[in-house]
């Protein structure tokens, strides 16, 4: 009996290292970041709490907020896969009330009022009001297919008299890696 409860701990002993290597293979899954914003630093209904980012073979992008409503303003994701020029070079947007509509569009930096509407992107965003979550899921052919993206969100009141950047003013959270 002992020698048969050795052989089967030191099966599971090797299963659990199976899985360790597994889970850390490289390559294995794709990298996902979760970053925080300073709380209270807006109206509730557009107040950004926490922003999450997967980028695997597609780019999602998950904004959580305090007490979001069918009456919010808008969401914008601006979405950097460049590095150097200091701003990005895609963004997606759009309303957080219900029935409104989002795009995604090629940019030249923050204050790009010109962008490329990228028409055939296949883009899609999901709210979420009862988990205060708005979601940009986006093909990653659509932004030239990137290794790494970093990203900065800013939401906004219907009368635009009121934002929340996150994590600042024209300023990205860290890379995330695929």
């Amino acid at each position: 009996m002992n020698r048969s409860r050795g052989i089967c701990t030191t099966l599971l002993a090797l299963v659990s290292v199976a899985a360790v290597l597994v889970t850390q293979a490289p390559g294995a899954a794709a990298d996902t970041a979760a970053f925080s914003d300073r709380h209270n630093d807006a109206p509730r209904n557009i107040d950004i709490e926490r922003v999450r980012v997967v980028n695997a073979q597609r780019i999602v992008v998950n904004v959580l907020f305090d007490n979001l409503r069918r009456t919010s303003g808008g969401l914008t994701v601006y979405y950097d896969t460049r590095g150097p020029d200091h701003g990005p070079e895609y963004v997606a947007a759009g309303g957080l009330a219900q029935g409104t509509d989002w795009f995604a569009a090629r940019i030249e930096g923050w204050n790009d009022q010109h962008g490329q509407l990228l028409l055939r992107c296949d883009i899609d965003m999901r709210i979420n009001y009862r988990k205060d979550r708005a979601t940009f899921d986006v093909a990653r052919a659509c932004f030239d297919r990137p290794g790494r993206i970093r990203v900065a969100a800013r939401s906004n009141t219907q009368s635009w008299s009121q934002r929340d950047w996150a994590p600042r003013h024209q300023r990205f959270y860290d890379w995330v890696r695929r």
